[in-house]
């Protein structure tokens, strides 16, 4: 149905229409009109600097037509309402006066609305954030389609900032404290069920339908039989109720001690500067609100943290349009059915993903108890999502149903796409391709899951290796958006894309990379991992290498993370890359010392740490172990939980058994440069030799895969904060006393010398 043609019938034919760039407003004989958001050459509506121009004209046309009864504000995109403002808008956006600019316009917009001498009703049919959540909170009434694409919410927060167009004031007053601070401060979204549970939206209506409805309750408001809803009460006398004031600081209290429980604030201010717009504005009124919310909000979209996290943000969405090769005529094959070979914790949560994207699969195992874990994994999986009401029990039913787990081979000639995710072992890895191929018709791609092995090793005796290709997931699969896709010397382009494109289907974050010893997230990792091994031997503390690294950001500590990886799994890849870069590998005897003694790491209950609670059966978890990984975040991190959290007490034990030296306790300046530069000067080889083909993939796979932190914008965009300059003095220094492996690149060399940097200057 076009919404456009459905505003006018045979009884109430238009009488008026203006129309600008991406707003339409339509008036019919009866006095009810249309605003009407449609950008017609993009797949989603954005209020972009021109469209807000043309929408304060549209308003005040419509606040001064005395024939218009009604008014009815929706979108002509069938899935989308309004996504927010233009990011690239927010990014532009240089002083604090500029941006505290924009947010008095946009407030001043949103007042116009809400202030309209009629009544106004939002038809809300799919997505709306941001800005678009604000927009349909200064309408009178909301109702939404009963469509499980519609998602309600208020984002800003991840990208540094916080609303600035009323959304901190209105939200409150119109769902409560509670539900209004939780979507304010952690971005979550609400779904069209939730939306009309917390009182965000009045109603809900079939898609169908949805324009009707919004007819019928704006008619029925512009003659009385229903009037807006408002929770809180903005009087003066309802602000100083003794009960309120009670109920508004222990509000207050509980969130702020919430958001520092999970956000530091010097690394992501906006919820915290979010919370005190919110408090202000409870207590002073709302036209004192609004004027705190622009106060607070310039510093933030001026400061670094928000452009480093838009940054972020538009890597994601250039990474989502990316087809993963050069070539435009290259097209990915058809992926109609797949099968994951290996029913671990791995390829269980490869089937789950798949099976979630609407693809049938076969798990494919030896061992019955594996297959059984694997779909006890995606089932668990599936309940926490039903449970969060992401999921309903049918559909989690019809995922579950999409995968079939056998011990034979049968079933899987139909298969497009075979992931592989076996063990390290290339002999293995060997034998489940060549029973793959005996049974597949030509023609599939066979994907492999590995964290060392190179591609061409694993394709050299498939029957056709331009078919093979590297799917590095990253454990645990539901929570990781990162996949690297590796290609061999002798993949297919073709390959590459289908790879790429499969990756995108199943809500991944695709990153291609070249076929080399740790590809390109574990090579970068694993010096930094090592150099924290010989701080230890050296005789640092575990407790002070780790805590460094947390004041620096990252979501876990060195050593808590090799515990989390499995010290034989960061055993055996250490092996692997100090084998294949011997030259500048950190030389440490500490994990193969650990892997001895039997002390794994979390799953054996005792690594670098104790694990109170004992042996974690989940399998390995890192970004070294195959794709198993702490849970990187492109945001700042939800608190753990208990199962996830940090460990409680070292095992001193460990310091007797790799080093005899005397413990000594670290300066943080001095140990976050010798753990971080190291990456920088690996990353930067890795653009060198063409691993990866631009700095945007490496900052995006650092953040997404190992959870470098968010806030600093990625791994080179770091190094480009402090100067190459320095970078490359830094690592001369480390060379003088700690050897050649910190010598800098020649790329890193060469950019400093010639005052460049990785990024252009936002």
């Amino acid at each position: 149905m076009d919404p456009r043609r459905a505003t006018a019938s045979e009884t109430a034919e238009k009488t008026l229409s203006m129309e600008g760039p991406g707003v339409i407003l339509e008036t019919r004989r009866d006095g009810l009109a249309f605003l009407i958001f449609d950008r017609p050459h993009d797949k989603v509506n954005l209020l972009t600097t021109p469209v807000v121009a043309v929408l304060e004209i549209l308003i005040d046309q419509a606040a001064h037509d005395k024939n218009v009864r009604g008014l009815v504000v929706m979108s002509a995109k069938p899935a989308s309402f309004i996504a927010g403002a233009d990011v690239n808008e927010i990014r532009a956006l240089q002083s604090i006066q500029e941006a505290e600019q924009a947010s008095r316009k946009g407030q001043r917009l949103f007042n116009a609305i809400e202030r309209l001498p009629f009544p106004v009703v939002a038809a809300i049919n799919g997505t709306c954030l941001g800005g678009g959540t604000e927009l349909v909170l200064s309408c009178h009434f909301r109702i939404v389609a009963d469509d499980p694409r519609v998602e309600i919410g208020l984002p800003e927060v991840r990208l540094g900032i916080m609303p600035g167009w009323g959304g901190t004031q209105r939200l409150p007053r119109l769902v409560g404290i509670g539900p209004g601070l939780d979507m304010i401060l952690t971005g979550r979204s609400a779904s069209a069920k939730r939306a009309v549970t917390i009182g965000l939206a009045d109603d809900k209506a079939p898609p169908e339908t949805l324009l009707e409805a919004a007819e019928k309750l704006v008619m029925d408001a512009a003659e009385g039989r229903c009037r807006p809803r408002r929770r809180l009460q903005d009087s003066v006398l309802a602000r100083v109720n003794p009960i309120f004031q009670v109920r508004l600081a222990v509000a207050s209290q509980i969130a702020r001690r919430n958001l520092r429980a999970r956000v530091n604030e010097t690394h992501y201010p906006a919820p915290y500067r979010a919370l005190e717009a919110v408090i202000h504005g409870l207590r002073h009124g709302m036209d004192a609100g609004l004027q705190r919310e622009a106060e607070l909000l310039g510093p933030l979209a001026a400061g670094r943290t928000s452009k480093n996290l838009v940054s972020i943000f538009l890597m994601q969405r250039a990474a989502r349009r990316d087809p993963g090769v050069d070539d435009p005529a290259i097209r990915p094959r058809e992926v109609r059915a797949t099968a994951v070979i290996g029913a671990g914790v791995m390829g269980g949560g490869i089937a789950q993903a798949l099976a979630r994207s609407g693809l049938p699969v076969r798990l494919k195992d030896i061992d019955p108890g594996a297959l059984s874990r694997g779909m006890r994994h995606a089932h668990e999986v599936y309940r926490e999502e039903t449970r969060k009401g992401r999921l309903t029990r049918r559909e989690c039913s019809q995922m579950l149903a999409r995968i079939q787990p056998t011990l034979e081979y049968t079933g899987l000639r139909r298969c497009d796409v075979v992931i592989e995710a076996v063990v390290e072992s290339l002999a293995i890895k060997h034998k489940v391709l060549r029973e793959v191929e005996a049974v597949v018709p030509e023609g599939f791609i066979f994907a492999t899951n590995t964290s060392s092995l190179p591609i061409d090793a694993v394709g050299k005796e498939a029957r056709r290796p331009e078919d093979v290709v590297g799917l590095h997931f990253f454990n645990p699969v539901h929570k990781m958006p990162l996949v690297e896709v590796i290609r061999g010397p002798h993949t297919s382009q073709e390959a590459v894309a289908t790879a790429v494109a499969l990756a995108k289907r199943i809500g991944k974050t695709p990153v291609v990379v070249g076929d080399a010893p740790g590809f390109l997230v574990n090579r970068i990792l694993m010096t930094y991992l090592g150099e924290a091994l010989v701080m230890l031997e050296e005789g640092a503390m575990i407790e002070e290498i780790d805590r460094v690294m947390l004041d620096f950001g990252m979501p876990m500590g060195p050593l808590a993370l090799l515990d989390q990886i499995g010290v034989d799994v960061a055993n055996h890849v250490a092996g692997v890359l100090s084998e294949a870069f011997r030259d500048r590998a950190p030389r440490s005897t500490a994990l193969q010392i650990l892997k001895d003694k039997g002390w794994l790491g979390r799953k054996t209950g005792q690594g670098f740490y104790l694990y109170p609670d004992g042996p974690d059966d989940g399998g390995a978890a890192g970004p070294v172990a195959g794709g198993d990984g702490p849970g990187a975040r492109a945001h700042p991190p939800r608190r753990a939980r208990r199962s996830e959290g940090p460990p409680r007490d070292v095992n001193e034990a460990v310091y007797g058994l790799i080093s005899a030296r005397p413990r000594h306790h670290l300066d943080a300046g001095p140990t976050e440069t010798r753990l971080v530069l190291p990456m920088i000067n690996e990353a930067a080889r890795c653009l060198e030799t063409g691993i990866v083909a631009n700095p945007p993939r490496v900052d995006l796979a650092m953040v997404l895969g190992t959870g470098f932190p968010p806030f600093r914008g990625g791994l080179l965009r770091h190094a480009d904060a402090l100067g190459l300059t320095a970078v490359v003095q830094g690592l001369e220094a480390l060379a003088g006393r700690h050897g050649p492996r910190f010598l800098a690149t020649r790329l890193l060399l060469e950019m400093a010398r010639e005052g460049r940097a990785f990024f252009e200057k936002d």
